[in-house]
Order: C-alpha cells, then structure tokens, then sequence
C-alpha cells in the first residue's frame, strides 16, 4: 500500500503527519527536503513559487525553479504562456528570478534557478524531478472556462501521471 501525505500547516510544528495506513498516522520529520516549481513566469506560475515558498519556509525544504526556454517554439501549440527565445522576454526573466531569489532569501529558503533549452516541456520536467530525486512538485495550472475547465494542462497532466513524488497544482 502506498504512504498518504497530509501536511501541517500551523508553523508551531515542523513535522509532516505520515499515514502508512489511514488508521497508522503519525507526526515524523518532514519528507519533504526539495522542491520543484516549474516556472514559466506566468502568474500561475507565481502563484506555485508562493506556495512552494510557504511550504519550503514550513518544512525547511529547498526549492529549485526549472524554466524551460523554447529552442524551436511549435506554430501548432498554444504557447503563450511558455518561454521563447526572445532578449525582451529573457531580461523580463532574469529579472523575475532575481525577484524569486530576493523573496526565498527574506524567508531564510535556498533556492536554485536553473534553465534548459529545449524543444519541449514535460520530458526535461520529468527528467529533472527523477534526476534530483524531488520530492514534491509545485507547479501552476491554467484554468479554462466552459467545458474546458474539466481538463488541466498537457503539461501539468503529464507531470501529474508521470512524476514519481506528490504534485500540487495551483491555479
């Protein structure tokens, strides 16, 4: 049977509440040292960065940013939101990871920056969560309105059905 994950969030305890069984819980160290946020520099992406800082400052965790720069943007996706090689959009993003840095360092959470150039998204994500061996995925979704709203992003999808540690989205 696999572990079941609940998270204390009063700061008068640094402890993760672990459940072996749902009637075996208990109050143990955390599990959770390093935190992923793919970051795209979208609000949805922000709003995981805070959340993730949040939990990193809780359990005294380390987080990693990963922005992932488009070599060849596809003409077929909706992209938009995502990164392309572009020296407006790059110091837009230098600035913005400065920002994540100055914050992180105000709370006393490290935090490391890191950037792949690539032709797509979700493998090096993938790539990166097992490499680094994370142990908890941040990352931002969009929300869609009418019927679309029932489907979250390609991208937050795969890494939610392909990650081998927790994710949790925010929007």
């Amino acid at each position: 049977m696999s572990t079941i994950y609940l998270f204390i969030m009063e700061r008068k305890n640094k402890g993760q509440i672990i459940c072996t069984e749902i009637d075996n819980c208990q109050i143990k160290d955390s599990t959770i040292h390093k935190i992923l946020v793919p970051f795209d520099g979208s609000h949805y992406s922000e709003h995981a960065f805070a959340f993730a800082l949040d939990l990193a400052n809780h359990y005294g965790a380390n987080i990693t940013t990963l922005t992932i720069i488009y070599e060849t943007p596809s003409r077929e996706l909706d992209i938009s939101h995502q990164t392309s090689i572009n020296p407006e959009k790059s110091k837009k993003m230098q600035k913005t990871i400065k920002l994540l840095k100055d914050n992180a360092k105000k709370f006393g959470v490290s935090i490391k920056n890191d950037v792949s150039v690539n032709s797509e998204v979700l493998e090096p994500i993938l790539s990166y969560i097992s490499s680094y061996k994370i142990d908890l995925v941040v990352m931002g979704s969009r929300s869609r309105p009418g019927p679309d709203r029932y489907v979250i992003g390609s991208v937050a999808h795969g890494v939610c059905k392909n990650a081998h540690c927790p994710v949790l989205l925010v929007k």
